[in-house]
């Protein structure tokens, strides 16, 4: 099982997990708009157009999710009491993973290593739930994210995995005392 699902074994009420799945999506749209910024402030237009694009696939997602909420009240949870397996939510970006030479390439994986994680997470759930309707709507979630796994496949295809040395800068920024 991956790290987005092992902690959503517990039953999720379906007002639970639309803030859950809401959660995630700002969280990704917040994340890539940052990338996207700083890809730009970098020299690094390509990386910074795709993580533009994610933004507004993720934008996309929160406003379908808003919508399927409806007049449901959402439940106020604490950062604690979210059920993912660590910390942040599962399409939260590593920022280990970023350079400001990445390439477009490396940048799909990123997203897509996102895009797998909240796929994970919503199946996980779908897996669990003894609820029909929150199963149901944990299934619509996962194949959400399973397209945004298909088209994260499709764009990486499009772009050539980086040379060894992609990160070779030979004036690389300094660092301001």
């Amino acid at each position: 099982m991956s790290k987005a699902g092992k902690k959503s074994s517990q039953n999720f009420t379906r007002a639970e997990l639309l803030v859950h799945a809401m959660v995630i999506e700002l969280e990704a749209v917040q994340s890539y708009k940052e990338l996207a910024e700083q890809m730009e402030q970098c020299g690094n237009s390509a990386v910074a157009g795709l993580f533009d694009k994610m933004t507004k696939l993720e934008a996309e997602h929160a406003a379908k999710i808003r919508d399927t909420a409806g007049d449901v009240e959402l439940p106020d949870l604490a950062p604690w009491e979210f059920r993912w397996s660590g910390l942040e939510p599962p399409e939260n970006i590593d920022l280990a993973g970023v350079h400001y030479l990445m390439t477009p390439h490396q940048a799909l994986e990123l997203a897509l290593e996102n895009e797998l994680s909240a796929m994970a997470f919503f199946e996980a759930v779908a897996q669990d739930s003894t609820d029909d309707e929150v199963c149901c709507l944990a299934r619509e979630f996962a194949a959400d994210e399973r397209q945004h796994v298909a088209w994260m496949k499709d764009w990486i295809a499009k772009y050539p995995p980086p040379d060894d040395d992609w990160d070779y800068d030979p004036d690389p920024p300094a660092a301001m005392a």
